[in-house]
This record gives C-alpha cells, structure tokens and sequence, in this order.
C-alpha cells in the first residue's frame, strides 16, 4: 500500500512531451473496438501531435491509487494510462520501473539512424545475450517504426536510411522509441530470474535541428532531459580529414562544424537545468562522443591502434579498453587539428568518453547500396551509459 501510495504521488517525466506528471493525476484511454464504443476527437492530442483521427474515448480516473478504469459507455476496464499533458499512451511500467533517456544526436548526415537500427539489433540479437540483458519495445509504434524505418532499409533492403524529418514540419519525429531492458540472473535456488529491469527512451534527431538554438529549444528539449548523450560525429566532416581523403573516398557535403553543435547542446542543457551560464559548473549529463563512419579513415590510424580491435564486453562493459580507445581517439583528433573539440568536451562536461565506431562497417555515400552490415565498436558508447548509470558491472577478464 506505502509503495502504491508513493507511486501515485511521485513525479513521473512524460517520455514523450516530458512535462511532468503524478500518476494520481492520469486519465486512461478506452480499449474497446469501434465497433462496441464509438471513438472519438482527442483535442489534446491533436493539438500537440497532429493526430486528429478518431481514437478510444479519454476516461477521468476516479481515485488517485487505482491502476484501471471502466469506461461508462461500454463497460469495458481499461489500464492504458495517458499522460495528462499529451494523452500520449505512458509505459506500463510507469511508476514501477525508472526510465532512462539517452539521446543520439549529430550533424546530419553523421549516421545517426544507421546507429540505432544496428545498435538495437545488435543488442537484441548479440550483445544482450551476451549480457543477459533482453531488450523488448514498449508499444505498437515503437514496434512498427523501428521495422519501417530503421530495420527493414539497412537489412532487408540494403540501402541507406533517408534522412531524419526536421521536428519542425514534423512533430511525429519527436515521439521516441520506448523499450524494456530486462537484466537477468539466478535466484537463490539457481532459477532464472529477473535482476533488474528499466525503461529505455531514445531519440532519433535530425541533424538540421541542431543548426539554431531556438529550434533546440522548441523541438528538442528531451535533450536536457536525458540521462546520457550520445553525440556522433563524422571525421569526414573536419577539414584536415577532408584535405587528406580527398579523391581517395566519396566525401559527404560539409555540414555544420561538429564544435557548434557541442556549443549549442551545452548551452541548450544549461538553459534547461537552470545551470550557470558562465561555465563554472560543469554539465552532469554523461556524454558519450563517438565517431561514427570510423571505417572510411582507416589509412590515416595506426595498424596497430587500440580502435581497430574487438572489445571483450562479455560479462560486463571492458573499462580497459575502452580508456585506451578514449586517450587514442583523443589523440587522433589532436593529430587530425580537432584538438578544440577535446576541449570543449573536457572542460563543459564533468562526466564524457571519446569512442570510434562503424554502424555498416562500409561507405555506402555515393551508391546509396550497402552490400553488408559489419558493425565495429558499435556499443561501446551505449554500455559506458549503462555502467555509468550501474546498470552493468565492468568485466572481469582474467
């Protein structure tokens, strides 16, 4: 009952317009089919996502403890519980599980939706067996949009993701895709059993949506709510990179300077958490800088370079090696005259990691066809957010 009660009380984050709310306060949404009770215009909605059809009647709870209600029409119980700011449907976990946002956002064209279609295969296929972690999505359109939009242009078609919709002209773009990561183990008597289990929260952004402050702040103000940021980042766009490849590998169009977005994000996180503007206080949020497209700049690292490798995560994220990935990445964007970059990060953020990785493991600008996925460090940077939050041990090798 204490634990109930605690829960209606306490102040939950929307995962998807992230106004906050108490689960004391939120309506539900009736189940029944058209048939059997007619649906309805939800204003609210509408108005904030720009979906008018007709949907399931909006039900006024009755009682701030209870975790269903009956619609009046049709009798029928419902527990799909709306956000009252939105009355976009919340996670049945709501109130039980906590809810970790990790944003992934870039330039455009830095490879941000090829990073999340193979990083949730991967770890649904790979890395969560590995880690007796299962990654399952939370509702229909989390189910449905990965499928269309992520999963099926990379494996089943094998061709490039197009590019991510500006939130601006479409709102649609800003709701999320929610999953449920269970952490698995033994009970006492040596069944499987359920460790752990939390809600994740990502986000897909497009890259022009970073280009203005203002535009951050009105479409992309999850960013300030988040538990960790991964920001990817393309060493085709920085112009020593670009002046030693030229004629060797096809060179996307130059987009906006990678220290731009960091200055915008920094600022932008700042503004929401009513930190000091000046700089003394650093950002909390853990930052996550990967490189992605590592691949195409091959000839310009080491043979024997430490990002070349395959990292051991079995068991637990590999600190080792990916401290020696961080200082070598660091190193290599001194070399590259990226060193303004190590900067920025160091000195704005108290908590952050330099990774390189490959979502399609080739190039495909240009042709548009990519022949086969080969991913390469692509969860680094999403197991440091885990162990950061002690959601993963560090491995134990040897």
């Amino acid at each position: 009952m204490f634990r109930s009660l605690k829960a209606a009380l306490t102040r939950e984050v929307c995962p998807f317009c992230f106004e906050p709310y108490k689960l004391s306060e939120t309506p539900f949404r009736c189940i029944s089919p058209p048939s059997r009770c007619a649906p309805e215009k939800d204003d609210v909605r509408a108005a904030k996502w720009d979906q008018s059809a007709p949907m399931g009647k909006v039900l006024v709870a009755r009682g701030g403890l209870t975790n269903e209600v009956q619609c009046v029409t049709c009798r029928q119980i419902s527990r799909k519980r709306l956000c009252p700011a939105c009355h976009m449907e919340l996670p049945h976990t709501a109130g039980e599980l906590r809810s970790y946002i990790f944003a992934v956002i870039g330039a455009k064209e830095a490879g941000k939706s090829h990073f999340l279609a193979v990083l949730i295969d991967r770890i649904q296929n790979e890395i969560g067996p590995n880690l007796n972690m299962l990654l399952t999505p939370l509702n229909d359109y989390t189910i449905s949009r990965y499928r269309e939009t992520f999963y099926d242009p990379i494996f089943n078609k094998h061709k490039v993701i197009e590019g991510t919709r500006s939130a601006v002209v479409d709102r649609r773009v800003q709701l999320p895709l929610v999953y449920n990561l269970v952490f698995r183990g033994r009970d006492v008597f040596g069944r499987s059993a359920i460790r752990k289990a939390v809600t994740l929260v990502f986000f897909d952004t497009a890259g022009e949506d970073l280009n203005d402050q203002d535009t951050m702040g009105t479409v992309n103000k999850y960013i300030y709510r988040s538990d960790g940021i991964i920001l990817l980042l393309d060493p085709l766009q920085l112009s020593w990179v670009r002046g030693q490849l030229e004629g060797t590998v096809s060179l996307p169009a130059k987009n906006a300077e990678t220290s731009d977005i960091v200055t915008r994000t920094t600022e932008l996180i700042r503004a929401g958490r009513n930190l000091s503007r000046g700089g003394d206080v650093p950002v909390p949020t853990p930052l996550a800088v990967a490189f992605s497209k590592i691949d195409a700049v091959d000839s310009l690292m080491d043979r024997q370079c430490q990002l070349k490798s395959s990292p051991n995560h079995a068991g637990g994220l590999d600190i080792a090696d990916l401290v020696a990935v961080n200082d070598e990445m660091q190193a290599l964007l001194n070399k590259w005259q990226g060193s303004y970059l190590t900067e920025q990060v160091s000195t704005f953020y108290s908590t952050f990691s330099f990774f390189g990785l490959s979502a399609l493991g080739c190039n495909p600008h240009g042709s548009q066809r990519i022949p086969r996925v080969i991913p390469h460090r692509i969860a680094d940077p999403f197991l440091w957010l885990l162990h950061r939050h002690s959601l993963i041990p560090e491995a134990k090798h040897g």
